[in-house]
Order: structure tokens, then sequence, then C-alpha cells
């Protein structure tokens, strides 16, 4: 019988909190047909920007059982006017989208 983590004695891994960038082109694939969607049921007006990279933490990397990795990580989507319209916690993103985000110093 399988029985998860935290069903057992054993503690979670500790997250590693590591600033990354989520290339959301890569996480969300190639965009689709313009054309295509809700007819009867127009989107308000507010358009997201799900392209280009955002800012993301990593809590820890998680493998596949065909030898991918995957980073569980923290991340927001805006919409145009720069506000959050989703924010992502705790999201399965493939390695092939995050790449480390360096971090300013602290003055």
């Amino acid at each position: 019988m399988y029985e998860s983590w935290s069903s057992t004695t054993s503690q979670p891994p500790r997250p590693l909190d590591r600033p990354v960038w989520v290339d959301l082109e890569i996480f969300y694939g190639p965009p689709d047909d313009p054309t295509a969607g809700p007819e009867d049921d127009p989107p308000p007006g507010r358009l997201l920007v799900p392209t280009g990279r955002v800012p993301g933490v990593l809590a820890r990397w998680e493998r596949a059982v065909d030898g991918r990795w995957f980073g569980i990580v923290r991340f927001a989507v805006c919409d145009s006017y720069g506000a959050i319209v989703a924010e992502h916690r705790d999201a399965l993103v493939p390695a092939s989208a995050l790449s480390l985000r360096e971090t300013e110093p602290y003055r």
C-alpha cells in the first residue's frame, strides 16, 4: 500500500526559497489561434500577459519517473496594466522554464 510522506514520521524537505525566473512561453507553450475562444461569452477587457519571464520563488525540486526535473514554484501572472490576475502557489514547472535570478544584496 502506498503511503505519502505526510502519513509517515518523516519530515518534508525544507523549502529552498531560491529566486528564479519563470519563462511563461515555455511554461504555457505557444499561443493559440487568437480568434479561438468563447464566442457566446466574450472575455472582459482586461488582457493577460502570458509571455516573457516573471519572478518566482523555487521551493524544491521534484523528479519524474521518466527522469525529467520539475520545480515547485510560486509566481504570479499579470494583466497588461501590471495587476496580478493569478497567483500560482506550488506550481509544477518544468526545469527548462526556470533559470536562477540574481538578487540585489541588502544595503
